[in-house]
């Protein structure tokens, strides 16, 4: 070997080595769970001592109280477990609807399946362990020896996809054995690059398409296993989350998502009948509306003081606080603030956190909420008869996205176009407002009730009502939104419709709940305090001691759609 090429060997040597090293690594990665669990399970290792150990086994204590183990039966029922080491909220939600069903039911088997293997969730298993649940599948160590071969074969599947995708807008027409996922994948690339929109089909897509694929095929295995009639979700969303869902309505499972607020049921799915968050709350309010339960009258007059408290800032809900706190402007106020010209209309575009999910509904006439508001933006500035004001989530500094509408606005330079005043109360809308745009903002449905009409760029869970105007493509948006200085308000019919699904979707939703109140979920988001989930437990524990969990919206409704089950297999 010559002097000058010694360097280059050298070079190429360590390479190699590195290399060697880093396989090393991830074979280790791979491995030492597997030691781990061995030895967890033989009882010669524990993992060192679980963070709010304490407060979780009080928690336990004073929730044992409330239940009995209940018998088993032939309707068993599945919770997804995903999220019960990350706050007590998904814990205690899907833990008391899956006791209000063994309440209709008369028994029956809870399985809790969780990622990861058995000694990842101590802390979690103890909870539920006091509501009587104690079955567990612990998917990595449940298919363990399928890993390799699924994850091949995963890879493999969207390999195949990977090479045929040109633009990322067709990453949302990707299927897994006829059933829709796209959607589900296109959102999980925008939670993990925080980026807020996709602008190649890169290794970073094919992570998630393989993963999905993974999901896939995990989750039927899951359901050969054992036979379930209900599954409790905490999201439908994103793909470990949605696939689960889908595959268990693929399956012929009945499906309850209770977010921390929200409570919905699925028992079908198709091409255009997919679980996602807005449809299952709009079948709920159709379900509420049909029902025929209180007069028109009654209902209009609830949903005012509803609406009134919500305006006025008396909402304990976090969005609604951020949303509904600063300066009230009047319409001469606005104006003069931003240095609009008197006499022209007004119209607010309401934008969204870019990368939390927008495909939370059936469809949407743009593949994200990023290039929604970007076309928005273009037509809003050709439409010069009106004014255009845009308005930033109250939520956008949580996703790491403050600043990027204000980019937008400032790179167009329209001059019929102004950011929203930071300091302004989205209830200032009432008075300044002559129309909205939003993709599936719940603003669409307030004002609403107050007469101003909403042009809607997706299907949130108020559409399909009569109240909104809802185009059928992106050329028939923009064509409405240049004309929008011509739209008229809303008639006294569609504003009574629009308060009647106001009062159904704030009796469907669990605004008030005793237990899980605002206070713990900020302190499990990490909204306004930092993010403490001992304290967490801790105010849901006292919660807990003050109040009857049987009493709770989520009881009834569970034990309701239990009902309605019972009923259909007589």
């Amino acid at each position: 070997m010559s002097e000058n090429n010694a360097p280059g060997m050298r070079a190429l040597a360590w390479k190699q080595l590195r290399k060697s090293l880093s396989e090393i690594y991830r074979m280790r990665l791979l491995v030492t769970p597997i030691i781990r669990e061995s030895f967890f399970l033989m009882g010669a290792w524990r993992p060192t001592e679980q963070p709010h150990a304490a407060v979780a086994k009080r928690f336990a204590d004073v929730n044992r109280q409330f239940w009995e183990p209940a018998p088993s039966g032939k309707q068993n029922i599945l919770i997804e477990g995903h999220l019960a080491e990350y706050g007590p909220n998904y814990l205690f939600r899907t833990g008391l609807a899956a006791k209000a069903i063994q309440s209709v039911i008369g028994g029956g088997d809870v399985v809790v399946v969780g990622n990861g293997f058995s000694y990842h969730w101590q802390i979690a298993r103890e909870c539920y362990r006091s509501f009587g649940i104690t079955q567990w599948v612990f998917l990595s160590r449940k298919f363990i020896l399928m890993t390799p071969f699924l994850a091949l074969v995963a890879g493999l599947r969207a390999a195949w996809s990977f090479f045929r995708l040109r633009t990322p807008l067709q990453l949302l027409d990707l299927h897994h054995g006829g059933l829709k996922a796209g959607d589900l994948v296109y959102d999980e690339i925008l939670r993990g690059t925080k980026q807020p929109t996709i602008h190649s089909v890169n290794w970073t897509a094919y992570k998630a398409m393989a993963r999905s694929w993974y999901y896939y095929y995990q989750y039927h295995l899951l359901f050969s296993l054992k036979q379930y009639r209900y599954y409790i979700a905490t999201h439908t969303a994103y793909s470990e989350y949605g696939l689960l869902c889908r595959v268990a309505l693929q399956r012929g499972v009945t499906v309850i998502e209770t977010s921390d607020i929200q409570m919905s049921t699925y028992d079908s799915i198709g091409e255009k009948d997919l679980p996602t968050y807005h449809q299952g709350i709009n079948a709920e309010i159709r379900a509420d509306l049909n029902g025929g339960t209180g007069t028109v009258s009654a209902r209009e007059a609830r949903a005012r003081e509803s609406l009134r408290r919500r305006l006025d800032s008396e909402i304990k809900q976090i969005d609604a606080q951020k949303a509904y706190s600063g300066k009230v402007y009047s319409r001469e106020m606005l104006r003069e603030a931003l240095g609009i010209t008197s006499g022209s209309k007004i119209g607010f575009v309401a934008a969204h956190v870019f990368c939390d999910s927008p495909h939370l509904s059936s469809s949407m006439l743009h593949a994200d909420y990023y290039l929604w508001l970007v076309e928005t933006i273009d037509c809003c500035a050709e439409a010069h008869d009106m004014a255009w004001i845009v308005k930033p989530h109250p939520s956008c500094a949580l996703y790491g996205e403050e600043g990027m509408v204000e980019a937008l606005v400032l790179a167009k330079g329209a001059s019929n176009i102004h950011m929203c005043p930071r300091d302004m109360n989205t209830s200032s809308l009432r008075d300044c407002a002559d129309v909205i745009l939003t993709v599936h903002g719940t603003v669409g449905l307030e004002y609403a009730c107050l007469g101003i009409p909403t042009i809607l760029a997706g299907t949130p869970f108020y559409a399909g009502f009569g109240f909104t105007h809802e185009p059928v493509s992106a050329d028939a948006y923009n064509g409405m939104m240049r004309n929008a200085a011509a739209l008229e308000r809303l008639s006294a019919a569609q504003m009574s419709t629009a308060l009647q699904v106001f009062d159904a979707w704030e009796c469907q939703f669990d605004w008030n709940n005793p237990i899980v109140t605002s206070a713990v979920l900020a302190q499990v988001w990490g909204n306004g305090v930092p993010r403490d989930i001992e304290k967490a437990y801790a105010l849901l524990t006292q919660n807990l001691q003050d109040n009857n969990p049987r009493d709770l919206k989520l009881w009834h409704f569970a034990r309701s759609v239990a009902a309605k089950g019972a009923a259909a297999h007589v």
